[in-house]
């Protein structure tokens, strides 16, 4: 019992002393830095990770402080010491853009401008990373520079240098919360988290403007992108599903909207094998009007899970002739003439309309490429399958009429002798 009783005094002098120490141990930005300057100066390799965690920290708890440019320039030293180049080139561009006027802003500049010309990983991006070095920033506040930063330094195009402007998205998150461009820039931190790989990060971070930015414009496009993530990366195309049909009832009027209507039929065809509901979404598609090309796709789309799934000729045949009908202009047009013809070949035996829109494409594309081998294949049907060898002869002869040099001639000419023979013996 006398130990129970003696705990409430201990517990209040450990708080006393944890209290006490916190406010005796508060840094002081001057003594800190040259603490990170004599860090710095041993130039150990064994403490570059922790160098660069401490000065990262001088950078965002000290951004008022007159040596704040100094440290950023060392941490762009470290990266150099490291080796590791395209993040130095991002640190050098980072004092650049966000301490002009300072003697540091020289230094990088000088720096960056040497390692870029020397170094061989920036001979493609060369020319462009010099300008953005030697152009001016045209922020007037902090807030305004950062942000300019955070658009040039994707110049560098490198992976590890993505996972640092994801960081670098944060830290502009924390330093400037009233900010108006929170939301771009919390689109621009998963973006930077996609394409460093880190998909799992990318998608929570659009999932974060539906939680940080609820009247965001920006929200239609992260709806989508995460959408896309989560099925074609993460393989959760069930939550893909849902939040791509929120985001299609929620944002009608977007352009994405449409868009996430398209990839529900391509996730449900694709992954989820839901035909219906793919040929549903496809159609709504279609009916948006939109896209011409895309409209293609789709309707292409629901004759092939008509014809491969759900066994629906009738349905896959009509979506063909739709885009003959009214995407003419498109360069599949034509190949879906041909695909009616190898329906009704194929799937439903029907070789006198089969051979029908085999030679009806030579009236609406007469010049079509193939067109003298599908007339050859409508003749073929006819004397093989129908034994209507009349037909047969006249078919053959339209490719000597109107392809007399194709090398389907000669072939035509030897079928016109056969098919009078059995025209004989019938």
């Amino acid at each position: 019992m006398p130990r129970i009783q003696a705990l409430p005094k201990l517990l209040l002098c450990f708080s006393l002393i944890f209290i006490t120490g916190t406010g005796s141990a508060r840094e002081n930005p001057e003594k800190f830095f040259s603490y990170l300057q004599e860090v710095y100066n041993r130039h150990d390799k064994n403490l570059h990770d922790y160098l660069l965690a401490e000065l990262n920290q001088y950078v965002v708890q000290f951004s008022d402080s007159g040596k704040t440019a100094e440290a950023q320039y060392l941490i762009a030293r470290v990266y150099q010491e490291k080796g590791d180049k395209q993040k130095a080139a991002a640190a050098f561009l980072k004092t650049i853009y966000l301490y002009p006027g300072t003697n540091w802003q020289q230094e990088a500049a000088k720096e960056a401008r040497k390692m870029i010309a020397e170094e061989g990983s920036f001979k493609e991006k060369r020319a462009k990373l010099l300008a953005l070095i030697d152009g001016t920033p045209k922020g007037q506040v902090p807030a305004d520079r950062y942000y300019e930063y955070l658009y040039a330094a994707p110049m560098l195009d490198n992976s590890e240098v993505y996972s640092l402007l994801a960081e670098e998205s944060r830290k502009f998150l924390i330093l400037f919360p009233e900010d108006a461009r929170q939301d771009t820039t919390i689109r621009m931190m998963a973006e930077f988290y996609a394409k460093k790989g880190d998909k799992h990060e990318a998608e929570v971070s659009y999932l974060r403007l539906e939680y940080c930015c609820a009247e965001s414009p920006l929200l239609p496009a992260a709806r989508y992108s995460r959408g896309v993530l989560l099925s074609k990366e993460l393989g959760e195309h069930k939550t893909a599903i849902q939040v791509l049909s929120e985001l299609a009832t929620k944002n009608p009027q977007s352009e994405y909207a449409t868009l996430a209507i398209f990839k529900l039929g391509e996730i449900k065809k694709e992954k989820t094998k839901d035909y219906g509901g793919a040929i549903a979404d496809y159609r709504k598609f279609v009916e948006t009007g939109s896209d011409s090309a895309k409209a293609v796709d789709a309707l292409w789309a629901i004759a092939e899970i008509n014809t491969d799934n759900t066994r629906d000729y009738g349905g896959a045949i009509a979506a063909y002739n739709e885009i003959v009908e009214k995407h003419k202009s498109d360069k599949r047009a034509v190949t879906a003439f041909e695909k009616i013809g190898d329906v009704y070949k194929d799937k439903l035996a029907d070789y006198n309309k089969a051979a029908e829109q085999y030679v009806k494409i030579t009236e609406v594309f007469p010049y079509y490429e193939k067109a003298p081998e599908l007339i050859l294949k409508a003749g073929s049907l006819c004397e093989e399958k129908l034994k209507d060898y009349k037909r047969a002869k006249d078919y053959y002869s339209i490719i000597l009429d109107k392809f007399p040099k194709h090398k389907s001639a000669d072939e035509a000419r030897k079928k016109i002798e056969k098919v009078r023979v059995k025209a004989d013996q019938q």
